[in-house]
């Protein structure tokens, strides 16, 4: 929470005036800035990710798409802020609209939805993340090149900080702990893609027709590996708040198998998983908010856990 006083100091410095707020997320206030450019407030310990962000904009080579991606112009750090300037990508959020979405309106949709992700993977970066993940939120011993002894260390080191809560509340929990282990000590076969890793409507910015203009907030998952990882995030993560229904998500996961093949179905449940048990702190260090919630429903949602019966054995 940046101060009121400091807010209106800086916004004043630099000739913003309050009128000109956009909007709000999880890290940054934003305010429109010039014609084609926004003003972002963050709390000044966001400098360091800022400054890491901006690298990996900046070598992004994204000719192979024809959306919008992020750039970061400048960098000011204050006594108490941090400020960017950063690139304007025109669009509103469609994640309220979507549960007004007649089946042919979310049909089509879902279609450059999908669209959208599989593109993600068509960019390529002229500086290659390092350690798969772009912002290092632990020390891995030796930094593995291989992906799926990426996601195994990361999730041993994870466990240090979950395992306390997740074994009161998830049924099975050991021996699910050690499925992700087993299946993760397998050697990872496939490409090293671009993974936005947090992919999900919010994230993305529409036109007036609802056309997919921008895709924002790379960050706290963005890595490079397996872009079937960003696939199913891109399914688990549409509805967080049940506002669609099992019905219509499932008409999701069916396209994505249509397009990519049954083969896919099983790691799509998997990295699922993953994601439900990686992420089960990410709000809340003790656990004790509704996305923790949302994760110990994954996790005990036997359904899933079914359709991982032949998976690597």
């Amino acid at each position: 929470m940046i101060k009121q006083n400091v807010r209106s100091s800086i916004l004043k410095k630099y000739n913003v005036n309050e009128n000109d707020f956009l909007g709000k997320g999880q890290e940054a206030e934003v305010y429109s800035y010039h014609q084609d450019r926004v003003f972002k407030l963050y709390r000044v310990s966001a400098f360091e990710k800022q400054k890491i962000l901006k690298s990996f904009y900046e070598s992004i080579n994204a000719n192979v798409v024809d959306f919008n991606l992020p750039r970061i112009y400048e960098i000011i750090k204050e006594k108490e802020v941090v400020i960017t300037i950063e690139k304007r990508i025109e669009g509103r959020n469609i994640q309220k609209d979507l549960s007004n979405f007649d089946y042919d309106q979310l049909n089509a949709f879902f279609k450059q939805y999908l669209s959208t992700i599989l593109n993600i993977k068509q960019i390529k970066l002229e500086q290659k993340i390092e350690g798969h993940k772009l912002l290092k939120d632990y020390e891995i011993p030796n930094q593995p090149a291989d992906w799926n002894e990426f996601l195994k260390q990361s999730l041993i080191q994870k466990n240090k900080e979950v395992e306390k809560y997740l074994i009161k509340d998830v049924k099975d929990y050991e021996s699910k702990y050690l499925y992700f282990l087993n299946v993760l000590s397998k050697k990872y076969e496939g490409e090293d893609d671009l993974i936005h890793g947090d992919f999900y409507p919010s994230n993305l910015l529409v036109s007036d027709d609802s056309k997919i203009n921008g895709v924002i907030d790379f960050g706290l998952m963005t890595m490079s590996g397996d872009y079937l990882f960003d696939v199913a995030l891109s399914w688990i993560l549409f509805d967080l708040y049940d506002e669609l229904g099992a019905v219509k998500l499932n008409h999701y996961v069916n396209m994505i198998i249509e397009t990519l093949g049954e083969e896919v179905k099983e790691i799509l449940y998997f990295y699922a998983l993953y994601y439900s048990y990686y992420s089960a702190n990410f709000f809340s260090e003790n656990c004790s908010d509704g996305h923790y919630e949302w994760s110990v429903r994954n996790l005990n949602n036997e359904t899933y856990w079914a359709e991982l019966k032949d998976y690597m054995k």
